[in-house]
C-alpha cells in the first residue's frame, strides 16, 4: 500500500459549485516515508466561474496567474489527478478531506465524465484523514504532541495552529503543496507517538471493519469520536447503534448517550423533525438539538470500545457523567424499538430540496452502467492522450468528443453535462445553436444575484468592496492583492 497525501485549493466553499485550482500531492510507502516527487498541478477557470474574493485572500492564487503557472483546462486537471489516485492501493490521505477535499473531487470527477467514486475503492484503494486521527491523539493519547488553543482559549485542530506548537516546518500554509508536507509531518509524528493508535485508526478506513464493531450486537455503546462534538468535550460522546438508515449500508443512525432517549417518546413528528436541525441560538428553555448523529462507515469513523472509559483522563477530557450514561444505555435497551422506529420515521420524512442542476445532482442516483461504460470508453481515449503528453486537441480525442456529443443518454443528466463538458473544453466543436446555448448559461452565472449558490459579478464586487473597506483588510499585501483581483474582474466583465 502507499499514501497519496493531497490536497486542493479552490475557488469557494462549496464542493458541489466551486471549483478546484491546485491540487499537490507527495506518494508515500506505508512507513510513511516519501516516494517520487511532489505534484503540483493548476486547473484554468471556465467562462462561467468567478472565485470569491475571501477564497483569494486565503489561497493568496489569482485567476490571472493560472495559466502562467501551467494551469490546464479542468478536464485536463481533473484526468491527470484521477490517474494518480487510480493507481492501485493507494490511500488517498489530507486534512480535513473527507468533509471537504473527497466532497470536491467526487463533483469535479462527475462534472468531467469521470466515475466519482472508482478511486475511494477500487483496486485496493481507499482514503483516510489525519483531522479525525487527531482528534482521537487528543483524546486518547495526547501525550508527546502539543495541543493548541484558540484566542478564545478553546481547543483548535487548525493545521496552521498544530503545525506551530509542535515546531513543524509550514511556511506556505493554504499553498496546497505546503499543507501536503505539514500533514505529512504531522501524521509521522502522531504515528511515532503511539503506533498502536496509529494503526488503528488507519484500519478503521475499512468500511467492513467499522461495520464489524458498530453493529455487533454484543455492543451496547461505543465511543465516537467526531468533529461534530464540541471540543470541549473531547470531540466525542458515548453512542448506542439505532440501525442502518433508510435503506443506505453504508449509514448508520446513532443516539447521544449523554441524553435521555425517552425524551423522544413523548414528542410528535413535526417537533422531532424541528429539532434535528435546531440552532443554539434558537433554543427555548430546556430545548436542545435532537441528539443523534449519522455515521458514515465509509468515512474512517474512529469508534472505540467504552473500555477506554476506565481511564479517568480520559473521561475527564470527554466531561462525561459516567453515572448518566450508564442509566440511559440501560433505559435504551428497554426503549430501544420504540426510539429506533421514530427516529427512523423522523428521518425518512422527505426533505424540501429544490431541483439540482445537473452537475449538483451526483446524488440523485447511480449512472446505469451502460452509460457508465460508454463514459470509460471516451476517457480511455482521453487519458491515452494525457499520458502521452498530448492534450484535448488530439485528433483522437476531437474525434471521441465528436462522437460522445451524438451519443444519446439514458441518464437524463447526461446530455446536458456532456454539453458542458465539450463547450468548456472545446467551444470550437460547436454549433452555432449551441454556441448560443453555452453563452446564454454563462450569463446567467455571471449575472446571478448576490444570494444565489453561483458567484456572479455582483457578488464578486460587492465581496471585493467589502473586505477593500474593512479594517482587518488594509494592509499593503492584501489591498494590492484585492486590486488585482479586482482589475481582473472588470477586464471579464468589459468581454
Amino acid at each position: 500500500m502507499s499514501f497519496l497525501f493531497y490536497d486542493l485549493e479552490t475557488t469557494g466553499s462549496d464542493p458541489r459549485c466551486d471549483r478546484p485550482i491546485q491540487f499537490a500531492a507527495l506518494r508515500t510507502n506505508d512507513e510513511l516515508e516519501p516516494i517520487g516527487s511532489p505534484i503540483t498541478l493548476y486547473a484554468t477557470l471556465s467562462p462561467e466561474v468567478l472565485p470569491h474574493p475571501q477564497a483569494v485572500l486565503v489561497t493568496g492564487i489569482l485567476p490571472q496567474t493560472l495559466a502562467s503557472s501551467g494551469g490546464r483546462p479542468e478536464a485536463e486537471f481533473a484526468a491527470l489527478i484521477h490517474a494518480e489516485m487510480m493507481q492501485p492501493d493507494t490511500c488517498a490521505v489530507g486534512f480535513n478531506s473527507l468533509r471537504f477535499d473527497a466532497e470536491l473531487l467526487r463533483f469535479m470527477f462527475w462534472r468531467n465524465l469521470r466515475d466519482p467514486y472508482a478511486h475511494e475503492w477500487k483496486s485496493g484503494n481507499s482514503r483516510w484523514d489525519v483531522l479525525d486521527a487527531a482528534r482521537a491523539f487528543r483524546l486518547l493519547r495526547p501525550e508527546g504532541i502539543q495541543w493548541p488553543t484558540d484566542e478564545q482559549g478553546a481547543p483548535t485542530l487548525r493545521l496552521e495552529a498544530l503545525t506551530k506548537a509542535n515546531e513543524i516546518a509550514h511556511a506556505n500554509a493554504h499553498d496546497a503543496l505546503g499543507d501536503v508536507e505539514a500533514t505529512l509531518a504531522f501524521a509521522r509524528l502522531m504515528r511515532a507517538q503511539s503506533p498502536k493508535l496509529f494503526g488503528y485508526l488507519l484500519s478503521l478506513r475499512k468500511k467492513a471493519v467499522v461495520a464489524d464493531f458498530v453493529d455487533n450486537p454484543e455492543r451496547e455503546s461505543f465511543v465516537h469520536v467526531s468533529g461534530r462534538i464540541s471540543s470541549t468535550l473531547g470531540s466525542a460522546s458515548v453512542f448506542a447503534n439505532l440501525g442502518q438508515v433508510q435503506g443506505i449500508n453504508t449509514q448508520r443512525l446513532l443516539w447521544d448517550l449523554r441524553f435521555d432517549p425517552t425524551e423522544v417518546l413523548d414528542d410528535d413528528m413535526e417537533t422531532l423533525a424541528a429539532r434535528r436541525f435546531l440552532r443554539d441560538a434558537d433554543a427555548q428553555d430546556n430545548q436542545h438539538r435532537l441528539p443523534i448523529k449519522l455515521l458514515h462507515l465509509n468515512r474512517a469513523p474512529v469508534v472505540v470500545a467504552n473500555t477506554i472509559l476506565k481511564e479517568g483522563d480520559i473521561v475527564e477530557r470527554m466531561q462525561l457523567d459516567l453515572d448518566a450514561v450508564q442509566k440511559n444505555t440501560r433505559t435504551m435497551a428497554q426503549f430501544k424499538r420504540e426510539v429506533a422506529d421514530k427516529l427512523h420515521a423522523v428521518l425518512a420524512e422527505p426533505p424540501a430540496f429544490a431541483l439540482q442542476d445537473a452537475e449538483c445532482a451526483l446524488y440523485e442516483g447511480f449512472m446505469p452502467n451502460a452509460d457508465r461504460y460508454l463514459l470509460d470508453d471516451f476517457n480511455r481515449v482521453f487519458d491515452q492522450a494525457m499520458a502521452a503528453g498530448g492534450s484535448a486537441q488530439d485528433v483522437p480525442v476531437t474525434e471521441a468528443l465528436r462522437k460522445l456529443m451524438a451519443q444519446s443518454w439514458q441518464d437524463a443528466r447526461l446530455p446536458e453535462m456532456v454539453f458542458r463538458f465539450v463547450a468548456r473544453l472545446r467551444p470550437d466543436l460547436l454549433n452555432e445553436d449551441e454556441r448560443t446555448q453555452w453563452q446564454s448559461l454563462v450569463d446567467s452565472r455571471l449575472n446571478a444575484a448576490p444570494d444565489q449558490r453561483y458567484m456572479g459579478f455582483a457578488g464578486f464586487f460587492a465581496a471585493i468592496d467589502a473586505l477593500m473597506a474593512d479594517a482587518a483588510y488594509r494592509d499593503e499585501a492584501t489591498l494590492a492583492l484585492l486590486t488585482q483581483l479586482k482589475a481582473w474582474g472588470e477586464t471579464r466583465i468589459r468581454r
